[in-house]
């Protein structure tokens, strides 16, 4: 058996790649930990190829470990064992848009940078979470369960129906898609199973090849407002009043660094300005209108927006810091992926390493003093961290991130946030936290304190994958 050789028939010689600097390439992401260096790298084209590499990697019992852009960051994508990295970066189609069930079809490889512009013109958007890496697969972010800036429960699952690969080279279609006469069924639950078992697994139990996903209508009109917080045991109530009472669409919290991070266009003239001027955290919140009466719509949201705030000492604002046409600004960066020329994240120094979890509202001000005081024994500047929060499902629970920047190549610091990273996730988790990703050093966290899932999880593996070659390693899996 000459492994290169056989995959060279399957998708051709220019789309095997094997020499040192690709096996290197792909054996690290953006986050902190590295892989082992693949044999080699291949690029499919359909879901054809895809198919004969899995089942010629199931009959020779390689491990092989999907991979869906160019871009990862926190291992999901990186061999544990080596063997063959699939690379679905060409396969990037957006196979059909659907404006009257408001839903797109795409493959693996479309970017957040070609979806949003492809949706545009038919008046539609894909509901995209915070400024996403435009290299950053739209199928991988609705398979993660990323959250969304809209916080409604109909967005909890944006992934509907899909074409997934088996590890043992089978195909699947999920829901209504699985009839044939209606492969590109939209409905995900019906009478058939759902895409739910192969989401947040990392591509242990399957590799999607094309996939679903729910679309919504772009605003007609819309205004933004911004309500300053001195305090972050300020955060919980504004938002469980505003969430209550369904207003309006994009809603989140951000905190001084990261606002001044995505704010600053000179970076090192603006950073500094607007990191001292801007409220240490900022609620914003989208107003929007769709086709129907979309003044009304959002004079109303504003009146019931004002109304739900008072009596908290709190002021809706149409900017913070003083900048002129901030809600203008902030209204076309929330429904595309960044578009600087440095991602945000990586403005600061270069590298960004974040701890996010689930939480309810109540409790972000109490794992915020927990992050903060785990980073002061580490001489690591509260005031440095980055923090984000997302309401979820109307503010039912909610979405922390906090990103701890360092200097790449500067192997104390590096050391330094690693340390951190660490024993803050343990804190987080020993609290309650809730990682729904369990990636990386997380996977041990997560599944030795929860023996009847993790036992559940390998029988289902073992059903699916009896060999363990897709992408082993991962979750509870070795």
């Amino acid at each position: 058996m000459s492994l290169i050789k056989d995959l060279e028939d399957i998708v051709g010689p220019e789309y095997v790649r094997d020499g040192p600097e690709i096996q290197e390439r792909y054996s690290k992401d953006y986050g902190l930990f590295s892989g082992i260096k693949p044999n080699c790298v291949i690029y499919p084209q359909n879901a054809i190829e895809v198919q004969r590499v899995v089942q010629y990697a199931n009959n020779h019992m390689i491990s092989l470990t999907p991979r869906s852009s160019e871009v990862g960051f926190y291992g999901a994508s990186l061999p544990a064992h080596g063997g063959i990295v699939m690379d679905l970066s060409r396969m990037k189609q957006v196979l059909k848009v659907d404006k009257g069930n408001k839903f797109v079809k795409v493959e693996p490889g479309v970017t957040w940078s070609q979806i949003q512009g492809a949706l545009e013109k038919d008046g539609l958007m894909v509901c995209n979470p915070l400024l996403p890496h435009p290299s950053k697969s739209v199928l991988t972010t609705g398979m993660e369960g990323e959250p969304l800036l809209i916080p409604k429960g109909e967005y909890s699952e944006t992934c509907l129906t899909a074409e997934i690969v088996l590890p043992n080279g089978e195909m699947y279609w999920s829901g209504t898609a699985m009839g044939k006469g209606f492969a590109s069924g939209n409905f995900p639950d019906c009478i058939y199973p759902s895409a739910r078992l192969f989401l947040g697994v990392q591509g242990a139990f399957g590799i999607m090849t094309w996939a679903n996903i729910k679309a919504e209508w772009l605003p007609t009109m819309e205004k933004v407002f911004f309500v300053p917080l001195e305090s972050i045991a300020d955060v919980a109530e504004p938002l469980y009043r505003i969430q209550r009472r369904m207003i309006g669409r994009e809603c989140v919290v951000l905190n001084h660094f990261n606002l001044a991070t995505i704010l600053s266009e000179d970076w090192a003239e603006d950073f500094p300005e607007l990191r001292a001027n801007l409220p240490p955290f900022t609620l914003i919140i989208a107003l929007a209108g769709l086709h129907r009466l979309p003044e009304e719509r959002i004079a109303y949201e504003e009146e019931a927006l004002k109304d739900a705030i008072s009596g908290l000492d709190l002021e809706v604002l149409s900017t913070v810091g003083g900048i002129s046409g901030l809600g203008m600004k902030i209204s076309t960066m929330l429904r595309k992926p960044w578009a600087g020329e440095t991602y945000w994240k990586f403005r600061y120094k270069g590298a960004c390493h974040e701890i996010f979890f689930h939480t309810t509202l109540n409790r972000v001000a109490e794992f915020t003093r927990a992050i903060e005081d785990v980073s002061s024994r580490h001489g690591y500047r509260a005031d440095d961290i980055g923090l984000y929060v997302q309401p979820i499902e109307y503010g039912r629970a909610c979405y922390c991130q906090y990103g701890f920047h360092c200097n790449p190549d500067d192997a104390k610091e590096l050391k330094r946030v690693k340390d951190l990273y660490m024993e803050a996730s343990e804190a987080v988790i020993g609290m309650g936290g809730l990682f729904t990703n369990p990636y990386g050093a997380w996977a041990d966290m997560v599944y030795r304190r929860t023996a009847t899932f993790t036992s559940i999880m390998k029988k289902v593996k073992n059903v699916l994958d009896p060999n363990n070659i897709l992408n082993p390693g991962k979750l509870c899996f070795q």
